[in-house]
């Protein structure tokens, strides 16, 4: 593994193989936090993202790039994987809004009681309601398990 040095102080890791094919390049860190380049395809400046850079997954590709652990600077080919845009969105974090600390629960007012329930396939499924915020993740975690297998993503981390 070895640093990619982006402006600001940000680094992306990158296997020792890919080193110095990323590091011929001028990096830097976008926005929504993903490294990024500009390159000459076909006589035109085009942005690559790092990620597709290194899978050679050229523009116009509409194919997922997923980041297993979630840091988007982490560019090491085994936590890279092709996947579709559903797959993709399982494996996202624990939203920054959440207010009960863990992902698929919210506090059902009406019920004073915690509320479990996941999405699959575009579709919300109820999990039921539990009297602790750790009953209901469990509950959450156990569905994310049997329904998003590898892509399961039990927001740990924001």
């Amino acid at each position: 593994m070895k640093p990619i040095q982006l402006p600001h102080g940000s680094v992306a890791i990158v296997d020792d193989e890919d080193f110095d094919r990323v590091n011929s390049y001028r990096w830097y860190m976008t926005g929504n936090g993903y490294a990024r380049t500009n390159k000459n395809v076909g006589g035109l400046q085009r942005g690559m993202a790092m990620h597709r850079f290194i899978l050679e997954i050229q523009t116009g590709d509409e194919r997922i790039v997923d980041h297993i652990d979630g840091n988007r600077l982490n560019n090491q080919k085994a936590n890279l994987r092709i996947c579709t845009h559903a797959q993709n969105l399982r494996n996202q974090k624990r939203r920054r809004d959440n207010t009960t600390g863990y992902k698929g629960v919210t506090f059902d007012v009406k019920a004073g009681r915690f509320h479990a329930q996941i999405r699959n396939n575009g579709a919300r499924k109820h999990l039921g309601h539990f009297d602790t915020a750790e009953e209901a993740h469990a509950a959450y975690c156990a569905a994310a398990l049997e329904l998003h297998g590898e892509f399961a993503n039990f927001g740990d981390q924001t």
